[in-house]
């Protein structure tokens, strides 16, 4: 049995962050469980000497940053320093609390097209406060594969029989799709997870729905499956996962289950709990 959508909604730019950047999660839709955080930035040329997001600190989640173009520097307060190229997956998983940087003193000599998602997923509460730990998936290590004419690839989760290599305390999916018009593909998704479709760009249609660009649709967790047609080429992230049903508090880049929670990892961040991180 199909999925059916039971919202869809237009992202708009982010009030804090600019024209460049969509806030489609809690902006559009208020999270996709355990998926609380999905930022959509660029495209955007970044020349030689360009800002990036300067060292900031996160708790309580796992943060990805999946470039569909474009390169990223990751530095954080554990010492990792990494250049994310389009394609590569990063994980950084905040626990009881990490500070990292995107984007800064890359020493860029040309202009790149800088295209990509940022998402968080909440840590499941007996996980809260883990030790914090980063990990580099390139996108060679990634499975990608053909589907009915589409072009899936799996950077997170498993979809038929192709396993990420990525590793997520909290049960989570996450598939980038290419499909060309005038195709029509099936996915199978596990009755009772989450789900959650934003399109990048295109045009598709689910049942008597028309899904467009710059959208986020929500499905029911009932049904096993769904049939997506392109009347347009299309490129689109299927997300979701087992639905943790935790409280959510959150604080600026701080997802707890309490408030007592938060003043914790606050107080932790301000005695340097965190480490540092000098750009």
């Amino acid at each position: 049995m199909n999925k059916l959508i039971f919202h869809t909604q237009k992202a708009y730019a982010s009030r804090s962050m600019g024209p460049f950047v969509k806030q489609v999660i809690p902006g559009a839709v208020s999270n996709v469980d355990p998926f609380v955080f999905l930022d959509h930035f660029g495209p955007i040329e970044k020349g030689p000497g360009s800002g990036g997001v300067p060292p900031h600190p996160h708790a309580g989640i796992a943060t990805i940053t999946y470039l569909f173009s474009g390169s990223n520097r990751h530095q954080d307060s554990l010492g990792n320093d990494v250049t994310i190229h389009a394609g590569d997956v990063a994980w950084m998983q905040a626990g009881k609390g990490i500070i990292h940087a995107e984007g800064m003193a890359e020493h860029r000599t040309e202009t790149e097209t800088i295209h990509g998602l940022q998402l968080w997923i909440s840590l499941p509460a007996k996980d809260k406060f883990i030790d914090p730990a980063f990990f580099h998936y390139p996108s060679t290590t990634l499975p990608s594969f053909e589907h009915n004419g589409a072009i899936i690839k799996v950077l997170a989760g498993s979809l038929l029989g192709r396993i990420s290599p990525v590793k997520s305390l909290s049960p989570a999916y996450i598939f980038e799709v290419n499909i060309p018009a005038g195709t029509q593909i099936e996915i199978p998704i596990t009755e009772g997870d989450t789900c959650g479709l934003y399109m990048i760009t295109g045009n598709l249609a689910i049942a008597d729905k028309q899904l467009l660009q710059g959208t986020i649709s929500k499905f029911d967790t009932t049904g096993d499956a769904l049939t997506i047609a392109a009347s347009a080429d299309s490129h689109f992230i299927i997300l979701g996962g087992t639905p943790l049903q935790e409280p959510i508090v959150a604080y600026a880049s701080f997802v707890m289950n309490s408030e007592e929670q938060i003043a914790q990892v606050m107080d932790n961040y301000r005695n340097g709990k965190m480490g540092t991180l000098t750009i």
